[in-house]
């Protein structure tokens, strides 16, 4: 059963240019949700949806003026919150945090300095490993996020290492998709051979850690579908409306590849979130993610691998379902699991 969450993009501003930032253009618009929109949102994601866990994103949600009420709202409707951070966390912030954040979420896109600092810029490695230091040593459950590109791979096994000696809980890797800034290099994403590979080293690197590490499989042989199904994989999460995330302009997405696009699943207003029904040319994200190829509808996988990634379509340097030679299929980036299983429980994973 998956875990009832949201994601509130509560600002657009970040003081960082991420080269795989998905967030694209919405970077320079610095919008930003009022305290009173959050309350609103969480009110009906409680009655709605049953939602309990807020995963707080930007941008980069420390940067918001009124972060602190923001906090006080999602307490007081009784959420727990995951701050979802880049790690340059202002030090006149830290004081509000200790009663108001559950657990914490870092960026981390290398296991050295210069990895780290040439996908997110100068100046940022150091204060990152300073604020993991004082969530960890806070007692905060912290864990890290570092999407693999073909810049920084060769990092990931120390990034494991290191993982576990600063004490972080989880680390979740993240599979690159050209979006947002990411769709101007398209050559940093791996090909699935690639990452299939990659996969299975990080399986091995996984075993005995006190980190739990977890991973996307994105691209998997066939003949291990229905594994991936007793390990929870439902399909695309987009299509099971599994990962709502909330926009400062309201707006409502389902799946992060469109998250740079206005193929938004709906918006909130009046009190509820109102899909989407219609469009100029006839496509919204929702028909988009439930269209099915007539490769995959005459598959006999179709029904274990729930009809591939329909965003992969629109993406460059990816396994189509169009194309899929029914050997190796392509499965919902978004969906992730543990490297070193302890239960058959799915974990989604949140972009960054």
């Amino acid at each position: 059963m998956r875990e009832p969450f949201v994601f509130l993009y509560i600002t657009e501003k970040c003081p960082l240019r991420c080269v795989h930032c998905y967030m694209g253009e919405r970077l320079d618009r610095e919008r930003r949700m009022t305290p009173a929109q959050v309350d609103e949102i969480l009110a009906v994601l409680r009655i709605t949806g049953g939602q309990y866990k807020v995963y707080l994103l930007g941008g980069e949600p420390t940067t918001h003026p009124q972060f602190g009420e923001i906090l006080d709202v999602c307490k007081r409707q009784g959420y727990k919150v995951v701050l979802t951070t880049n790690g340059l966390i202002p030090a006149r912030t830290w004081p509000s945090l200790d009663e108001r954040i559950d657990s914490f979420s870092f960026s981390m896109d290398g296991a050295r300095p210069e990895t780290h600092e040439a996908i997110r810029g100068p100046n940022t490695w150091r204060p990152l490993l300073a604020s993991v230091g004082r969530a960890v040593a806070a007692g905060f459950q912290t864990r890290a996020i570092f999407t693999i590109t073909r810049d920084n791979a060769a990092d990931v096994f120390a990034a494991i290492d290191l993982a576990e000696q600063l004490g972080l809980e989880m680390l979740s890797f993240h599979y690159f998709t050209p979006t947002g800034l990411g769709r101007s290099r398209p050559d940093l994403q791996l090909t699935p051979p690639e990452w299939m590979q990659l996969c299975e080293q990080i399986r091995g690197a996984a075993v005995g850690r006190r980190v739990r590490v977890f991973y996307p499989p994105a691209f998997v042989d066939v003949g291990k579908l229905p594994d991936l199904r007793t390990a929870g994989y439902g399909g695309c999460t987009a299509r099971n409306l599994e990962r709502l995330a909330i926009f400062p302009d309201g707006r409502v997405y389902i799946c992060s590849a469109f998250f740079d696009t206005d193929l938004h699943y709906g918006v909130v207003r009046d009190g509820q979130i109102v899909p989407r029904t219609s469009a100029p040319n006839g496509v919204t994200e929702l028909t988009l993610v439930n269209q099915v190829s007539s490769n995959c509808r005459s598959c006999a996988h179709g029904s274990l691998c729930g009809g591939g990634c329909a965003a992969y379509d629109h993406l460059e340097r990816t396994l189509r379902s169009s194309e899929c030679d029914r050997q190796t299929a392509p499965v919902c980036p978004l969906w992730s699991m543990p490297a070193e299983p302890e239960s058959t429980e799915h974990r989604l994973i949140d972009l960054r």
